[in-house]
């Protein structure tokens, strides 16, 4: 985890309470940065014939070429998505069939040489790019909700003691449930596609992204001893 930042929003109201001291609203949030480590590829077989039958064929001929091409490499999942079929008659008669491909690895390198192998078979790129993996999502989401809740005892502490009052502790805290990462930024433009004879495979260039958690507690503030 690199370049970690905290961004504290402090919103607060004093409110007494008849022996139990002052009740503080506090609510904070923190970040941090992560870099992806899980490259995502959508590609759709796409076919046009005179006949359902005959643009399946082609559609389907393409996926298992493409699964077949993604159980090479250990290091990339596969699966198929939706499958789609419908029929044109303006400005000619004609029959479409298209099915999605999503592949997705860890390992950059390995599945941009299978998409740009993929390309070359006729199938185009929807989107391609980084994200970060569940297991990191969960890792730097944990370390952001670290950072806010000693985030969260520190601004009860200072505003206690512009009060002349004394932090004893939460009577509750709230972990915001919003406050996760989006799920990727997309690298490339949609639906790429490459001539038989272009050798060189796409790129995708990771960028960090900011892993965010709020946090919000309600302190008890207590006159100084």
């Amino acid at each position: 985890m690199r370049r970690a930042a905290v961004i504290a929003l402090l919103a607060f109201a004093a409110v007494p309470a008849a022996h139990a001291g002052t009740i503080l609203h506090l609510t904070v949030t923190a970040s941090v940065s992560a870099m992806p480590d899980e490259l995502v590829a959508q590609l759709t077989a796409n076919a046009d014939a005179q006949t359902a039958g005959a643009a399946q064929a082609q559609v389907n001929k393409m996926v298992q070429t493409a699964l077949g091409a993604a159980k090479g490499p250990s290091a990339v999942t596969a699966s198929t998505a939706q499958y789609s079929v419908w029929h044109e008659t303006d400005p000619k008669d004609v029959w479409h069939a298209s099915q999605g491909v999503g592949l997705r690895s860890t390992d950059g390198g390995i599945l941009l040489t299978l998409v740009g192998t993929l390309q070359q078979e006729g199938l185009a790129v929807g989107d391609l790019g980084w994200q970060l993996s569940p297991a990191t999502t969960e890792k730097s989401y944990e370390q952001a909700m670290g950072h806010a809740v000693d985030l969260l005892t520190r601004r009860a502490t200072t505003v206690a003691r512009l009060l002349h009052l004394t932090l004893q502790g939460f009577q509750s805290v709230t972990v915001g449930e919003d406050a996760g990462p989006p799920v990727r930024p997309l690298g490339q433009s949609r639906m790429m596609t490459m001539a038989a004879t272009a050798a060189p495979p796409p790129s995708a260039q990771a960028d960090a992204v900011t892993v965010s958690a709020t946090v919000s507690g309600d302190a008890r503030l207590v006159q100084a001893p």
